[in-house]
């Protein structure tokens, strides 16, 4: 049976379900294009990616040897 109750604008309830409810990746796993383009003039220490839904960007930053919070 569909679902019919009304849709909602809190946050939490929207983000779990968009993306609590899956284990696929919906934006898939590579960083996004500006970020691979300019991630090699960044230099080792801490890093904060802001907006990193899913955590692609996170991750890959994370790959190159930086110490990220998202």
């Amino acid at each position: 049976m569909p679902d019919t109750s009304p849709p909602t604008s809190d946050p939490r309830i929207v983000w779990e379900g968009r993306y609590g409810s899956t284990t696929e990746f919906l934006y898939g796993t590579e960083p996004n294009d500006f970020l691979a383009a300019t991630a090699p003039t960044l230099t080792a220490g801490d890093t904060l990616c802001l907006a990193d839904g899913e955590g692609r960007n996170g991750v890959y930053l994370a790959s190159l040897g930086l110490d990220v919070t998202a």
